[in-house]
């Protein structure tokens, strides 16, 4: 049977390339699989459940004939979606069965474990399943991050409505497995969305701080150099809840025997409690931050941002300015130029999951929450000195919020789809990294999975003999945080001028698109076929130099990415279809939202490019 497996890696490599990277040179453990052969003459398997018991993966007597039923009951649960979440390979029998039956669905595949895949890719020849083009995206693997990836990749590239099917004997073998995987897509799901909201409610102000905030981290240093330099210390991260206020004095002890870093505007708290921070985290791109950091004098505390920061922000003067990159911030990377060296974090729902990431790169493997409440517990929104918003807008959202959740106690809080998606994002951050241990001193606030219980006082007990000496973060920083060398100073400095360059000719382009477009809807009506062919030649000349550059792909495609993922998710039915005519009424369609957010966001990415560019001149 092994003679199958040298065209299906071929096939692999040319198809599949990050799937042959992962599995070239191996083979599956025969601890975990256990050839047979079914009384048809197909092969199959029997696998190691998550109980240790061996399970068939098909039917010992035509595994094809029970692919093709299966497929055939799931015509109701597929029959008001276009794209499926389709979860367990196995030997393929199911999702060949599947595309045969419903040539229309896009599926995403989902293969957990590579073992399986090893054992198929030998016993069958796949090439015609899977070089089907109803397959939209591939992923394999059962680490969270692998989960996490595809199924965010999933939702961005498809429909709203994406539907999870998956092979009956996968629930069976590994039922912890299937579960949690359904959890993760509700919660995948709900991230999405909040995603998709926030970059339509901050898009003009990403537009302004990503690129402008590009001078300031040229002017201060990253926190690449500090990392691990608080092995064995721990870090309280603190954020804005009722709690905090509730410790307010147990926090204070803490002062120099942890290293406390404030979440956001819980520095506003901390300041009217008289408690100074050792580092201040701080990643919110909207008006409300910038109004808070206004009111505070934070000259000599050290303040780590995110270039999604409100750029007023960093106008404030500060002594210790350092800075992070989040992983989604396509166009500080290419601006940049990061590689793996640079301080990534994974771009969080909540400043909160900013700060814990940066507790983790200093090296704390001791890290507890406080004011970290995701609730309204007592109906109380913020800790005493904290003002986000008007009493009022607080009040408002307070009232709406019909949720509960289970509280530390083993009660239950008021909560709302917001802060849950909140606690959900620390939580998988939390799984991510099981070197660490963490601590919630909260006595109020909502439970949160894979934490203990500490109080602060109880955290003093265990800390007060070690205790540091005034601004020791500080001198941390003056010590290993370093700028960027002039070579690489000046090479950002390039891809900003040949960005800026740039940008003119995709505003020509655009431009001569949306002529191009007005002519296509006379043509529609009276144009001949050939007319129509020419039609659609000259697109593809204006689109492609636009849609193929390296620096729109990363910069104006990120702010265009709702409309360009419309435009990706539609694209092959719209390839697809046979009558010309129609085929340019739906690429014109698919066209309209991006040339209606083209209207709004370009003028703001061209005054902000002119005045980037302004600054690097006045800085030589």
């Amino acid at each position: 049977m092994r003679k199958f497996a040298a065209d299906n890696l071929m096939f692999l490599r040319e198809e599949y390339p990050e799937i042959y990277k992962l599995i070239r040179g191996k083979s599956y453990d025969q601890a975990a699989i256990r050839p047979e052969i079914a009384k048809n003459g197909e092969p199959i398997a029997s696998v190691v459940t998550e109980s240790g018991s061996w399970q068939s993966l098909y039917s010992r007597y035509n595994p094809s004939l029970e692919a093709d039923r299966w497929a055939q009951s799931l015509a109701d649960a597929v029959s008001e979606t276009k794209d499926v979440l389709f979860c367990g390979f196995g030997l393929g029998y199911h999702l060949e069965a599947f595309l045969k039956l419903y040539p229309e669905k896009r599926v995403y595949l989902y293969e957990p474990y590579v073992d399986t895949l090893l054992y198929a890719l030998e016993q069958r020849d796949l090439r015609s399943i899977l070089m089907n083009k109803q397959i939209a995206m591939f992923g394999i693997g059962n680490t969270l991050e692998t989960q996490v990836e595809f199924i965010e990749n999933a939702f961005n590239t498809s429909s709203n409505n994406l539907r999870l099917v998956d092979v009956p004997v996968y629930k069976l073998a590994y039922p912890g497995l299937i579960e949690n995987y359904r959890q993760l897509i509700a919660q995948t799901a709900a991230s999405a969305a909040s995603s998709l909201r926030t970059l339509e409610r901050f898009r003009k102000d990403w537009a302004r701080n990503l690129i402008l905030n590009t001078a300031f981290n040229l002017l201060t240093p990253s926190i690449k150099g500090m990392k691990g330099v608080c092995h064995g210390i721990p870090a309280i991260v603190v954020g804005s809840g009722p709690s905090l206020e509730m410790e307010k004095d147990s926090l204070r002890r803490l002062k120099n025997h942890a290293l406390i870093i404030a979440a956001g505007t819980s520095i506003m708290a901390l300041r009217k409690f008289d408690i100074e921070p050792d580092l201040v985290v701080t990643m919110d791109p909207g008006e409300y931050n910038y109004r808070a950091f206004t009111t505070l004098e934070l000259r000599n505390i050290p303040l780590l941002y995110i270039p999604t920061v409100h750029s007023g922000v960093l106008r404030e003067k500060n002594k210790y300015k350092i800075h992070a990159f989040f992983n989604l911030d396509a166009p500080t990377a290419f601006l940049m130029g990061l590689t793996d060296s640079d301080p990534i974090f994974a771009s969080t729902a909540t400043v909160s999951g900013t700060a814990i990431q940066a507790a983790i790169f200093l090296g704390c493997n001791e890290i507890v929450f406080i004011g970290q409440d995701y609730s309204f517990p007592n109906n109380q929104f913020y800790s005493e000195g904290v003002s986000h918003a008007p009493t009022d807008v607080l009040q408002r959202k307070m009232n709406q919020s019909t949720e509960e959740v289970l509280n530390v106690n083993g009660g239950m809080n008021r909560s709302n789809r917001i802060m849950t998606v909140s606690r959900q994002g620390i939580e998988q951050l939390i799984y991510m990294n099981p070197h660490c241990t963490f601590y919630n001193a909260s006595n109020v606030g909502a439970k949160i999975e894979n934490t203990h219980r500490i109080s602060l006082d109880e955290l003093y007990e265990k800390k007060s003999s070690t205790q540091f000496e005034d601004d020791w973060f500080n001198k941390l920083i003056e010590l290993y945080a370093k700028k960027y060398d002039e070579n690489r100073m000046n090479a950002i400095r390039s891809r900003v001028f040949e960005l800026h360059r740039k940008s003119f000719h995709f505003e020509h382009g655009v431009e001569s698109l949306k002529r191009h477009i007005l002519i296509a809807d006379k043509l529609t009506k009276t144009g001949d076929e050939l007319t129509l062919k020419k039609w659609l030649i000259r697109f593809e000349e204006i689109w492609k130099p636009i849609i193929d550059d390296e620096s729109f792909k990363f910069v104006y495609g990120f702010f265009f990415q709702r409309e360009l993922n419309y435009l990706d998710r539609n694209w092959r039915d719209m390839l697809d279809e046979k009558e010309i005519r129609v085929k340019v009424t739906i690429l014109v369609e698919l066209l309209t939202p991006f040339m209606q957010g083209w209207d709004e966001i370009s003028p703001l990415l061209r005054a902000h490019l002119d005045r980037l560019v302004e600054i690097l001149l006045q800085l030589g």
